[in-house]
């Protein structure tokens, strides 16, 4: 059965403009999302709810995907070299808005104003690899769970240190994926060095 978030016969997702060339998708995606990340610093959502990232990706990728913010309607595998070529299973679409929900059941009454960073740390990675698990939308969720991560923490005194970030960056989405199969020393790592008190 073709995906029909590609164009048939190719790798390029739908998009708005029509584009059908990868590499300039990919360069003009690039460009909208920083766009829309200058909008979103000027006005910044609040992250209150798991279904809150719906929102956030539309707002980051509606000029881009006709489907921006809505959550996929196909199921989602990936392979990940990390695990030896290992598959991740994301989470059967049919049961994305129950899993959101079970996960603000899981983290919201959390006391995240009144614990040490520590223990903040600890539970921020298991909230966001929770998200990234799910992988609700079709394209750009990691993106989307950077900017989400950032917004969620900043409510909380809060801030992923740019420079460091940069050096983490491609260490951060391989930190997901261990922690997908339940491994967090290397997610918790990274965002102990990359989460630091606000200025």
């Amino acid at each position: 059965m073709s995906d029909p978030y590609f164009y048939e016969g190719t790798n390029t997702h739908v998009n708005v403009m029509g584009i059908r060339d990868k590499a300039l998708l990919k360069t003009y995606t690039a460009n909208q999302f920083g766009l829309a990340m200058l909008n979103i610093l000027k006005n910044p959502p609040k992250m209150e709810s798991a279904f809150d990232f719906l929102e956030l990706h539309k707002l980051l990728f509606e000029n881009v995907f006709p489907w921006a913010g809505q959550i996929r309607t196909v199921n989602m595998t990936t392979s990940e070299f990390i695990l030896g070529d290992g598959l991740v299973e994301f989470a059967d679409f049919r049961t994305i808005e129950k899993e959101l929900k079970q996960i603000d059941l899981k983290y919201q009454g959390y006391p995240w104003k009144f614990v040490t960073k520590s223990e903040f740390i600890d539970h921020l990675c298991k909230f966001i690899v929770d998200l990234w698990v799910v992988h609700p939308l079709r394209e750009g969720n990691t993106r989307t769970l950077i900017v989400y991560m950032d917004l969620f923490v900043r409510k909380y005194g809060y801030q992923i240190d740019l420079e460091g970030f940069g050096l983490a960056s491609n260490d951060l989405r391989n930190g997901f994926v261990w922690g997908a199969i339940g491994e967090f020393l290397n997610i918790k790592t990274i965002l102990n060095k990359i989460i630091v008190k606000e200025n």
